[in-house]
Order: structure tokens, then C-alpha cells, then sequence
């Protein structure tokens, strides 16, 4: 019969984390997790860094995770992708730590507010281009009014 050990995955993932971070040549690191998210703290060259994650994060993308201990190994995860990276040559610690604060620092448009913009852009855009059919507001997609017979809806958009 297997028995299953609830410390045995968290030992696996805290040796990954270790051996990753020797292979980035990184000394001074720190890491927990809890229920339902996790962080990586770590200096390199004097200057500290943290890389946070969390079950709603990856929820957003689509991302089935079950606690924090599972955001924990797709942080390890990444860090092993660049190790790989660095190690291919292809580009150095410093250079992905730099656009890594860029990032950080800018602000993020919220969702609400981009979907705010697009919208109204294309009602605009829509207006001006219709300017000879004034009564007509397409409300549907292009493909939807592909199953309805067209004349019948401007008769009906003229009867009102």
C-alpha cells in the first residue's frame, strides 16, 4: 500500500530550489509558502530581488493550482528555464534581472479600464464610418448577422 508523505514533496521542491540557485550562483536566498501563494527573495550583486506567485495568479491564466507549495515549484521551474538559458549563452543573469525591475516598475493597465477603451474606440470608429446609414447600429458580431437575412433587419431598424 502507498503512503503518502506530506513533508516528501516539500523536501524534493527545497533541494530543486537549492541546486537552481547554486547553478545562478546566487548565496543569499529566502523562500515560503502558505495556502495560496509563495515568494523567492534573493540578492545578486548587492541588490535584492523577489519573485512572488499565487493560485489566483495562475487561476487568471488559466493555471489549475492547488496551494502555494505548487506556485513554489513553477517558480523553481522558471529558474531552471533560465539557468538553461544562461547556460546556452544566450543571455546572462544581469540582463533578465534588469528587465525583470523594468517590469516591475511599470504600471498595469487594469482590465476594466483597457476593455473601457476598446469598446468605446470601435462604437466611435463604427459611427463615423456609418455616417450615410445613421439608423443602423450593427449590435451583433459580423459573423452572427451572417445567419440572418440582412434586408429583413434594416426594414425593421427603418419601421422604428
Amino acid at each position: 500500500m502507498f503512503k503518502w508523505l506530506p513533508h516528501k514533496e516539500q523536501e524534493m521542491c527545497e533541494r530543486k530550489l537549492t541546486r537552481v540557485m547554486k547553478r545562478l550562483k546566487i548565496e543569499n536566498f529566502n523562500f515560503n509558502w502558505d495556502r495560496s501563494s509563495c515568494f523567492i527573495e534573493f540578492s545578486y550583486q548587492e541588490k535584492s530581488y523577489k519573485m512572488e506567485h499565487s493560485v489566483l495568479k495562475a487561476k487568471k491564466k488559466g493555471i489549475i493550482l492547488r496551494n502555494g507549495l505548487d506556485c513554489l515549484l513553477e517558480l523553481i521551474q522558471s529558474l531552471e528555464d533560465l539557468c538553461e538559458i544562461i547556460e546556452r549563452g544566450t543571455y546572462k543573469l544581469e540582463t533578465w534581472l534588469h528587465g525583470m525591475k523594468q517590469s516591475s516598475a511599470a504600471e498595469e493597465i487594469p482590465e476594466y479600464e483597457e476593455e473601457f477603451h476598446i469598446r468605446y474606440k470601435t462604437l466611435r470608429k463604427q459611427k463615423t464610418e456609418s455616417n450615410r446609414n445613421e439608423d443602423f447600429v450593427q449590435v451583433a458580431p459580423e459573423a452572427s448577422l451572417r445567419n440572418f437575412n440582412r434586408a429583413q433587419i434594416l426594414q425593421r431598424t427603418e419601421r422604428e
